[in-house]
């Protein structure tokens, strides 16, 4: 008890002495604010796209991908692929009998966005003549051997040159735009639509990338892989929807995570130097009052852990406002990236992950101070003030 008692008038006492040395104080509160705010940042695009993947799917679908391949963009498959997977079993049929079975191909292209920035959007090829979950607002569907194309109501506010009417222009092939449509799941935000042979040709391309088809049941989804994977003239991955979300997006989690720590943890050895320097100047400035109160019989360890808390203390009010900044600017902001959009997400596990870097950085900024002054000399503090 006479312990816990000599470090809470430790820490009192140096928390009263702030208002002496503010601006030391502040330069260790708005550094570790900063690297809370980057690094809530940057991890609420990963939180979003760990939302998608954990979000509704269809579970009666099913995704064939080439084998091996890492993701939607570097899968290729013949297109004979496409008849024998409608032979497979347990594939719903459509009113006209014929198999649920939709063959596609995408690739990025290089757009100006209103703003006069670049960036990008993706054409989607498909076989069937409209997005299944897609709402036409304006205009038509685009018809199968004409180069026409449907576009995102997203795409057409974002980015110039896709009003009703306009040309597109990529790589050499012209695209007129006739139709928008809007996709209340968003997952086709940035993208625009056409005839899948259309664009295998106007692209210079034999193969596509993806078929999806619609099952009787989720039941029938074993069935319908076994029979695939068992095929010889087949090398193919069967998908159900939530393996699909992590092939196809799952990588963009573990690199953006890789970043933001990698950026956090250079910010956040500024940040440790800032620590240092405040809490080596707080303990400067209480030489004698430590001194006075080592004499008269406090111990070392309290006065450590005292210096400690104080930048533990300081931490937390700085990691507080960080994750404050980080939801204010950022949660809810829709982004769109490799041709997915959804919000940014500061939640409550993002915000415990920057507490708990924020007092790291308290702690490691206060240990060398701690320890200076439990070491610091009795009678030479005395004689020195």
């Amino acid at each position: 008890m006479k312990a816990l008692r000599q470090i809470a008038a430790l820490t009192a006492s140096g928390l009263r002495s702030i208002p002496g040395r503010l601006g030391a104080s502040l330069v260790t509160v708005i550094g570790t604010a900063t690297v809370v705010a980057v690094l809530t940042a940057m991890l609420s695009v990963s939180e979003g796209v760990k939302n998608y993947l954990a979000g509704p799917v269809k579970p009666n679908e099913a995704f064939v991908f080439s084998e091996n391949a890492p993701g939607l963009l570097q899968s290729s498959l013949p297109r004979e692929a496409m008849a024998t997977v409608a032979q497979a079993p347990g594939i719903m049929r459509g009113a006209d009998g014929k198999p649920r079975v939709t063959g596609s191909s995408i690739a990025p292209i290089d757009v100006l966005k209103k703003t006069n920035e670049r960036g990008n959007v993706f054409i989607l090829g498909m076989t069937e003549p409209q997005l299944e979950d897609a709402k036409l607002i304006e205009g038509r569907w685009h018809r199968p051997g004409v180069r026409e194309v449907v576009v995102s109501d997203a795409v057409r506010k974002v980015y110039r040159g896709f009003e009703l009417g306009d040309r597109v222009t990529t790589r050499g092939s012209e695209w007129v735009v006739v139709g928008v449509f809007e996709e209340a799941g968003h997952t086709y935000d940035q993208t625009i639509v056409t005839d899948l042979e259309t664009m295998l040709s106007a692209f210079g391309r034999n193969t596509i990338q993806q078929i999806s088809v619609v099952l009787v049941s989720p039941d029938d989804f074993p069935r319908f892989k076994e029979w695939l994977e068992n095929d010889p003239t087949l090398d193919v991955d069967v998908l159900d929807p939530r393996e699909y979300r992590r092939r196809t997006v799952g990588q963009l989690t573990n690199l953006i995570d890789f970043v933001s720590y990698f950026i956090g943890a250079l910010m956040a050895s500024g940040a440790i130097c800032a620590a240092l320097s405040s809490l080596y100047a707080a303990v400067d400035s209480r030489r004698r009052e430590i001194a006075t109160l080592r004499a008269i019989g406090f111990g070392a360890m309290p006065v450590v852990i005292s210096v400690l808390l104080e930048g533990l203390l300081l931490a937390f009010g700085a990691a507080l406002l960080g994750a404050l900044i980080a939801w204010l600017f950022f949660n809810g902001n829709v982004v769109s990236t490799v041709g997915l959009t959804f919000p940014l997400d500061v939640s409550p596990r993002l915000v415990a992950v920057a507490i708990v870097w924020a007092l790291a950085i308290g702690l490691l900024g206060g240990l060398l101070p701690a320890v200076r002054a439990a070491c610091l000399p009795v009678a030479a503090a005395l004689r020195d003030a």
